[in-house]
């Protein structure tokens, strides 16, 4: 039984030395998006993905970079491939809804949003973004219904303000 365990363990380590470089580059990458600096963090996204093309996380952080290097076509083909990596997760489908955004596919963004509070539900900004597709897809009742659901859990910053004068301006509060 030791001999088996003693194998499982070196399998494991094994496949995480694989995986190191992979890691390395996402964490320089990472702490270079976090000074938004994308077009440095770009390439070590691109090694990450080299030595691991399907590792969410890292088709995550690209697609992020994407946004932030404001290419959303390539954000979405990032983001897309993570939702076929693993469909259960739902970061990829906030980020996708942000990079339709970008392109005005408001109908798919919503749809995104949707999908992500239906895998992780609770996010104030993605209700948020939901009710800005819809604004943008000319639905202002729908818009308003989400603002509305908003406003609900958050009372202060720019888009609470955003919210509650889209709100005041369409007749819904006074």
């Amino acid at each position: 039984m030791l001999s088996w365990n003693k194998a499982v363990l070196e399998s494991v380590t094994a496949s995480l030395r694989r995986l190191k470089p992979a890691i390395d580059a996402m964490q320089k990458g990472e702490k270079l998006m976090n000074k938004e600096d994308y077009q440095g963090a770009e390439p070590h996204f691109q090694a990450a993905l080299r030595h691991a093309p399907d590792d969410y996380a890292g088709l995550v952080m690209m697609s992020k970079c994407q946004i932030g290097l404001k290419q959303p076509e390539q954000a979405r083909r990032f983001a897309d491939r993570a939702k076929q990596v693993n469909p259960q997760e739902a970061q990829a489908r906030h980020v996708d809804g942000v990079a339709r955004l970008m392109q005005k596919d408001y109908a798919g963004a919503y749809a995104d949003f949707k999908a992500y509070e239906r895998l992780l539900p609770g996010n104030p900004n993605t209700v948020f973004l939901a009710a800005v597709s819809l604004e943008g897809a000319r639905d202002r009742q729908g818009a308003a219904k989400e603002y509305y659901r908003y406003l609900q859990t958050s009372r202060q910053g720019e888009q609470a303000q955003h919210a509650y004068q889209r709100l005041q301006a369409w007749g819904y509060i006074k």
